[in-house]
């Protein structure tokens, strides 16, 4: 064990040096991802939840948007862009994912699944989704036992 001056001490280093030490990079990697891909925004404007998904380097055609209830669920695939005749190719460092993604989020309101709208653009997926009409309130008359 060597000994480190405390000003040449770097907490994040010496975190990413556990890290791998325990888990092989390419698993902690993709747990990471699988925990932020893709990254959201949910937000209430109005009448309406806008659910903003970054989506860099994938075609709409790609990507499918579903809902069931209140459960909103964005998946789809970022595919890895390779020419099959490049045999000298070598990676020498990876920080980009490639491969299936899904994410399903629980929405705060409920919406009407007829009134949903998606749109695709400059790698931001932008859902609005409309809030369901307000039920009215309503008083429930209470039946009660005969009168003395």
């Amino acid at each position: 064990m060597a000994l480190v001056r405390w000003g040449d001490w770097d907490p994040l280093k010496t975190m990413e040096r556990m890290m791998d030490a325990f888990l092989p990079s390419r698993v902690f990697s993709e747990k990471m991802l699988e925990m932020r891909f893709p990254a959201l925004d949910v937000e209430e404007k109005g009448d309406a939840m806008v659910v903003t998904a970054e989506l860099p380097g994938i075609k709409p055609d790609d990507v499918k948007v579903e809902l069931d209830g209140a459960l909103l669920t964005i998946t789809g695939e970022k595919k890895e862009e390779v020419e099959k005749e490049d045999t000298e190719r070598k990676v020498h460092y990876r920080e980009r994912a490639f491969g299936s993604f899904s994410r399903t989020i629980r929405l705060a309101e409920e919406v009407d699944p007829e009134a949903v709208e998606a749109v695709f653009e400059d790698g931001l997926l932008k859902v609005t989704l409309k809030k369901a009409a307000a039920k009215k309130r309503k008083e429930i008359p209470i039946k009660g036992g005969k009168k003395k």
